[in-house]
């Protein structure tokens, strides 16, 4: 197909091609195959040096797919790879060819793949392996190439084609965390008070961490009426943030327009939808007629949109200019887009475009083509850096690949990903709260360098109650009413102008800024042109040691002594972290007198579910100045680091039962009753929920969360029901009840696979019929060998039952009790033969998840750990993975309920991340997380 549609409906694609196939079965290896075909053809950001990390993020894939698998790398000399394959406890090595490029990976995958087929690990029809292992191969090429998988496609094609539910976000993957761009003006997330720069750290229950942007897209999305709830890292937020949102249809009002005094003309864009060009005209028309000399173009929290629409209004302000350049693999995407003749006249005049860091894509095409043609200033905030290309390969299986072909380039080949617009006069929104100073970390960034390499920056508090003319719409006027624009060209001579106004603007930045400095005592501006300040003398001592608790505040005691003759203001203590909790705050010490000596207190504070942790924290005793209004300055004076440990609060799990119980003979649909018993709740429990989760898009559960606050020491019983068409589905019924305490991100999972075949066999009888036990006392919760016992019965009584499967007979107690035992062990009794029985009391048991202990002890160099590993069952242990930085390293398969041992782990630069996932003889699951920071320099 040749024809290009430049377009950008998806939340995050700017260019799609969309080949149709016919929709037949694909194999694993057809998948793989594929994927490693389209990527040599046409990935842009592909290197054919890369295949050696791709090999090594596909085996981690596959270990990740199964808790019973770990495959190793085994480096060997000559032109062989030799492979371990570990599943359970059996292991066995491979031999493969090296991978030489990334034809020989794509074989060697499939190698390992069909070797697991055989090994029953990876031939679930509906949960492809191969799925899992493309996707991270596309992955490892950059964020916005993946796979969509069969289920999904229909629903992504629909959603490029018109509006869809959800809350009204639009989401990337920056610095490997699911980061909002923006919030679309008008939605539900907008209302709510989401914001952009945001990380997304949970989607209910749902770990955000390491998630694919069709994952999330999939999560978030749905219909119109429904709730879901995020969890926002926010920088200087001191706990994660929880919105509730209820879903709605999105639909966005492109344009709005207004007129200000002296002729100044208002134009906001919040996307580039189909009509938005002709919504534009009829906007700029309607100024034009009232006189607008000048116009602010208002491009804030616009997400992007369809190429052709920013063309068409960057066209409008440009003459005989480059608006864009696209750059892909192949020469034929290696295309510039020149400006041309307008449906209407175009303007001239000066122009102000707005941004922050919610502009992307469509967005940063106008912003860059105005900015690099020296036609406006750019005010505002540095862009999101949304500039690359997708194209969309439907596959035989009805799956498809999406995969970025190439990126565009704003004029003088300015490269947009990753690196978004720089305005020309930085706004950069913080505050003043409790003590402390709340900036982002790229305002440090650039508060500490030197003056030479100065950006023009307005640090100021925003005016939240006025969001009409806000600050920078009112600085924006300004500088249009300003004698100079009526003095000097403005037209393809920005810099000049700029240069030329800089006392005045000067003057401007220093009023906006006392926004923040007004709010903070003794704040000092007074120094613009005295002497430069020397900093000797000034002493700082902090423990070397902290010690911190999840969900409390600690107060750490800096003690700055001031040796010298001179008098200091607007110190801070500025932190510097691996970890986000402790990174870039700042205190504000204020003045320090000479020969003063000051003990001044800092109070981190730390929120319930932030993980264990070893980490290192820098504390820089810092001058804070803005006598230049235009170019803030932190000057670092005095460094110390301490050792920090977070050590977490132990949740302690309820023990759990479950029954799942046919509604109805199972002609035709399966409709089951599920019941979910807690036994006394230790913790207080304020926000933890029972949920009843499946990705099985057949099933329908009624009631999926149910809130348990406030049951401190008592038992609880909730219930749902679970509803699937049989011609839906295929041989399993898959779900998991989770237990999770939200408040410190602690559950635990029991998943559930119900044979379709003999839950579908279900019979109700007519009347109580009499059994025998005659083998193993034991009973279960659902028709299967891997459901939880829920108790024993003594060996030869008599037990009620009314119903059956295949295997199974649903027995029922005198209190109403519902129990399944297997028909094998169990004989029926005559009326005859019943009074020479007993009845059998079945004694009930619940389950507990796995608990984890784990110590941390660095050896020699700082830069290894040995892991100290306690893992306990009430019942039997089946598998124990250990990750590190989400690869698995390590995994126990061994029948026992107590494993403890000890090993060594290297650890990578900066801070680590050490994961455990425990799980039991009847898949009961739990997770625990550590942190260590490396600490070798």
């Amino acid at each position: 197909m040749n024809l290009i549609k430049y377009c950008l409906k998806t939340l995050l694609a700017c260019l799609f091609v969309i080949l149709i196939s016919s929709n037949t079965h694909a194999n694993n290896e057809e998948i793989i195959d594929s994927t490693v075909y389209y990527i040599e053809k046409n990935a842009y950001f592909y290197k054919g040096s890369a295949f050696a990390n791709i090999f090594a993020s596909a085996i981690n894939s596959i270990n990740t797919f199964s808790d019973a698998i770990l495959i190793k790398i085994v480096e060997t000399p000559g032109e062989n790879l030799e492979i371990e394959v570990k599943v359970d406890n059996t292991s066995e090595n491979i031999v493969l060819k090296k991978n030489k490029n990334l034809i020989d990976v794509g074989k060697n995958l499939n190698t390992i793949i069909n070797l697991l087929e055989e090994k029953d690990i990876a031939n679930d029809k509906n949960n492809l392996l191969a799925y899992h292992v493309a996707n991270a191969v596309l992955q490892e090429i950059d964020e916005y190439s993946s796979i969509i998988e069969p289920d999904d496609l229909n629903q992504f094609l629909v959603e490029t084609k018109g509006s869809f539910g959800g809350i009204g976000i639009v989401v990337g993957i920056r610095d490997e965390k699911l980061t909002i761009i923006s919030p679309i003006e008008g939605t539900p997330a907008f209302e709510a008070g989401i914001k952009a720069n945001d990380v997304i750290r949970r989607i209910e229950s749902n770990s955000a961490d390491g998630i694919t942007l069709e994952r999330a897209i999939q999560l978030l999305r749905g219909e119109k009426g429904t709730g879901t709830t995020l969890y926002i890292e926010r920088e200087n937020a001191e706990d994660l943030i929880k919105f509730d949102i209820v879903r709605d249809i999105i639909n966005i009002e492109s344009i709005s327009s207004k007129i200000f005094e002296k002729n100044i003309g208002y134009i906001k864009i919040k996307s580039f939808q189909s009509n938005t060009f002709e919504q534009f005209q009829d906007a700029f028309g309607s100024l034009r007629k009232e006189g607008i000399l000048s116009l602010i173009l208002d491009l804030r929290g616009n997400p992007g949109g369809l190429f052709n629409q920013a063309l068409q209004i960057s066209n409008i302000f440009l003459k005989n200019k480059l608006i864009v350049s696209t750059k892909g693999k192949k020469s034929d995407m290696d295309k510039p887009f020149f400006t041309g003749a307008a449906p209407i006249k175009k303007f001239t005049g000066p122009i102000i475009v707005l941004v922050d860091r919610g502009s992307a894509s469509a967005s940063e095409i106008v912003a860059g083509a105005l900015k690099n043609n020296k036609r406006c200033l750019i005010i505002g905030e540095t862009t999101f850096g949304k500039g690359t290309v997708q194209q969309i390969y439907e596959q035989n299986d009805g799956s498809a690949i999406k995969l970025t072909i190439a990126e565009y380039l704003s004029p003088k080949n300015y490269q947009v990903h990753l690196n978004g617009i720089d305005p020309d006069i930085n706004f950069v929104p913080a505050d003043f709260k409790n003590g402390k100073l709340l900036f982002d970390k790229e305002v440090t960034e650039e508060l500490v360098k030197p003056d030479f390499n100065r950006e023009l920056y307005i640090v100021y508090s925003p005016d939240e109650n006025n969001t009409e003319e806000d600050e920078l719409i009112k600085f924006s006027q300004a500088i249009l009413n300003s004698d100079y624009m009526k003095k000097f060209s403005f037209n393809e001579n920005t810099d000049n102008f700029l240069s030329l106004m800089e006392d005045e603007l000067s003057t401007m930045a220093g009023k906006i800024t006392k926004s923040l400095t007004s709010k903070i005592d003794n704040f000092k501006i007074n120094r613009k042109n005295g002497p430069k300040m020397t900093y000797k003398g000034l002493e700082l001592k902090i423990n070397p040691k902290i010690v911190l608790d999840s969900g409390k505040t600690k107060s750490v005691i800096a003690e700055i002594k001031n040796n010298s003759k001179e008098k200091f203001f607007n110190l801070v203590l500025l932190t510097n972290s691996e970890n986000t909790l402790l990174n870039n705050k700042y205190f504000f010490v204020g003045t320090i007198k000479r020969k003063e000596a000051k003990r001044f207190k800092m109070e981190l504070v730390i929120p319930s579910w932030a993980e264990d942790s070893s980490d290192i924290i820098k504390f820089a005793l810092s001058e804070l100045s803005f006598d230049d209004p235009l170019r803030p300055s932190l000057t670092s004076i005095k460094e110390v680091s301490s050792d920090v440990k977070i050590k977490r609060q132990e949740f302690i799990f309820p023990e759990f039962a479950y029954r799942v119980v046919p509604k109805n003979n199972l002609d035709e649909d399966v409709e089951i009753g599920l019941e979910i018993q807690l036994k006394k709740i230790q913790n207080s429990c304020e926000e933890c929920y029972i949920k009843i989760l499946t990705r099985d898009k057949n099933l329908t559960i009624k009631d999926k969360n149910h809130r348990i606050n406030s049951i401190n020491k008592k038992d609880i019983t909730v219930n749902s029901d679970l509803l699937l068409e049989k011609s839906l589905h295929s041989d399993f019924i898959n779900f998991t009840i989770r237990f999770h305490d939200e408040a410190s991100h602690s559950f635990f999972d029991k998943e559930i696979s119900i044979s379709l075949e003999e839950i579908s066999s279900f019979v109700k009888f007519q009347e109580v019929v009499d059994y025998r036990l005659t083998g193993e006392k034991i009973v279960f919760s659902d028709p299967s060998n891997d459901a939880i016992v829920l108790g024993t019965a003594k060996h030869g009584n008599l037990v009620d039952v009314i119903g059956e499967t295949m295997n199974f007979l649903l027995v029922m107690t005198e209190d109403k009790r519902l129990y399944w035992a297997q028909k094998s062990m169990a004989s029926k009794v005559s009326q005859e033969e019943k009074k020479s029985f007993l009845k059998s009391k079945i004694i009930s048991q619940y389950e507990e998840p796995p608990s984890i202990n784990i110590e941390t002890q660095f050896l020699e160099g700082k830069n290894t750990v040995e892991i100290q590993s306690s893992i306990e069952d009430a019942t039997n242990l089946k598998n124990i993975n250990y990750f590190i930085n989400e690869k698995k390293f390590r995994l126990v398969s061994q029948k026992s309920k107590n494993i403890k041992e000890s090993f060594g782990v290297v650890l990578g630069p900066g801070r680590n991340k050490l994961s455990v996932v425990a799980i039991d003889a009847k898949n009961i699951k739990i997770f625990k997380n550590f942190f260590i920071t490396n600490h070798e320099e």
